[in-house]
């Protein structure tokens, strides 16, 4: 047997173990943190932002005012869209809608940043304070309550136990559902019902009531008073029940109807929109698209085919080489012959100005 090494070389030995591992974990650590220095980060061209986004049956398209780009969230994302409905913006990010969730999207990029589920049948929402989210499901009839930092749903709020809500609109500290009812006769409904939000601390929103207005309110627009459009009994397989669309008037501060009027001859209005001055609203109907004042007299066709959609945007028109003003535009479709092409009319000059053709039926459109 050999003979054993004394204690001070033993102590030299394992000293020289020690360092060779730390060594050798230091190497380990400079290699893995290389290795995910080196791995590629995902880059998203920054090929969106300000412009036209236009919802359809295939995704979203976007328009620059030059050139249409079809399904931009599949072509950045990879997967398409199910059922999308509607598209609105808050900061940097698109929210896009559809049956069961909202998916988010950084404008400028259009890449995924979340998704939000747990809805039966969501028909529209509406941003409050305190980073909350309202949202219509039309499914189970309720308004869901939205956090937008943890993205969960927080609470619900039963708008009846028949109603089909469908329309939201919001300003500080409170909402307006409209409950559009059905097609027939028997399933109408007149209610919007009101719900006020609280405070950061209690991040409660309290049903505090619901308001009679005209047969089956659709769309509203909140520019000082609150107006909402009422489509009215429209049955394309029963006319005789059908009845004319009104305009309400509603005091929102102290939740009373202060009027609501007839709109003569008009049936299925819809879409209701405001020019910047909200003396002039334009609406779709059974037959074309209408003008009025504010007060709902002077209705006036403008155009003669049915659309879908109707959205109005005040932009620059050149009245000479030299001088220019901002005129409304409206953006509607065809619903009946072209409902994938989007048409451009100066209301100005009362005449069409520009054509936008998308992949498949617009459902929405939105400004950026």
């Amino acid at each position: 047997m050999g003979e054993a090494l004394p204690p001070f070389f033993l102590y030299l030995l394992k000293i020289y173990h020690m360092k060779l591992i730390n060594y050798l974990l230091i190497a380990l650590v400079f290699v893995s943190s290389c290795k995910e220095e080196n791995e590629p980060v995902p880059t998203f061209a920054k090929d969106y932002g300000d412009g036209m986004y236009i919802v359809t049956e295939n995704g979203v398209s976007f328009y620059d005012g030059e050139v249409v780009k079809n399904q931009i969230y599949k072509e950045v994302n990879g997967a398409t869209l199910s059922n999308p409905k509607k598209i609105k913006f808050k900061g940097k990010k698109a929210y896009i809608v559809s049956d069961n969730q909202i998916v988010t999207a950084n404008v400028e990029t259009f890449e995924n940043k979340e998704i939000i589920g747990g809805f039966v049948n969501a028909t529209d929402f509406d941003f409050v304070d305190f980073d909350r989210l309202f949202v219509v499901d039309k499914g189970d009839a309720r308004v869901k309550v939205v956090d937008l930092v943890s993205l969960n749903i927080t609470s619900d709020i039963e708008t009846g136990d028949v109603t089909n809500p469908s329309f939201i609109i919001s300003k500080r500290p409170r909402s307006f559902i409209l409950n559009s009812g059905g097609v027939a006769d028997s399933l109408k409904d007149s209610t919007i019902i009101r719900i006020d939000y609280k405070d950061e601390a209690i991040p409660l929103a309290d049903l505090m009531g619901s308001i009679e207005v005209g047969d089956n309110p659709n769309s509203a627009v909140w520019i000082g008073t609150l107006k909402i459009l009422c489509k009215g009994i429209y049955d394309e397989n029963n006319l005789l029940s059908n009845t004319f669309s009104s305009l309400s008037k509603v005091d929102a501060g102290n939740v009373e109807l202060d009027w609501n009027v007839t709109l003569p001859n008009i049936y299925n209005a819809k879409n209701l929109v405001s020019n910047p001055d909200n003396n002039k609203y334009f609406f779709t109907a059974s037959d074309g698209i209408y003008q009025m004042n504010n007060d709902g007299s002077g209705i006036s066709q403008k155009i003669y085919f049915v659309s879908d959609i109707l959205d109005l945007n005040s932009e620059r028109y050149d009245l000479t080489d030299t001088t220019w003003a901002n005129v409304n535009m409206l953006y509607i479709n065809d619903a009946v012959n072209n409902p994938s092409v989007i048409y451009k009319y100066n209301v100005f000059i009362d005449t069409f100005c520009d054509t936008i053709v998308v992949d498949s039926p617009v459902k929405d459109i939105a400004f950026y």
